[in-house]
C-alpha cells in the first residue's frame, strides 16, 4: 500500500514557494511596518508633550495613531501579497 509520502514528485527543490530567506525577507518587511510608524508618532507625541506640559496625552494619542498608521500599512501589504498569489 502507498502513501503519500512515497509518490514520486516532479517538484525540484527550486520550485517550493516556501523559503527560509523570503520567509525572513517578509518578516522583515512587516517589522519595520509595524516598529517605524508606531515609534515614530510616539516620539512626536513625546516632543509636542514636553512643549505643551500635556503629558501623557499626546504621546498616548501619538502611540494609537500610529499602530492605527501601522495597521493601514499590513493592511496594504496583505493585500500585494493576496494580488501576487493570484497571479
Amino acid at each position: 500500500m502507498k502513501t503519500a509520502a512515497d509518490k514520486p514528485t516532479t517538484k525540484s527543490p527550486h520550485e517550493d514557494h516556501f523559503s527560509v530567506a523570503k520567509l525572513a525577507a517578509d518578516f522583515l518587511d512587516t517589522s519595520w511596518r509595524i516598529a517605524v510608524p508606531v515609534v515614530i508618532f510616539a516620539l512626536l507625541g513625546i516632543f509636542v508633550d514636553i512643549k505643551l506640559e500635556t503629558k501623557p496625552w499626546l504621546t498616548l494619542l501619538g502611540t494609537v495613531v500610529g499602530f492605527v498608521f501601522a495597521g493601514l500599512l499590513i493592511k496594504k501589504q496583505l493585500a500585494t501579497a493576496t494580488r501576487e498569489d493570484k497571479k
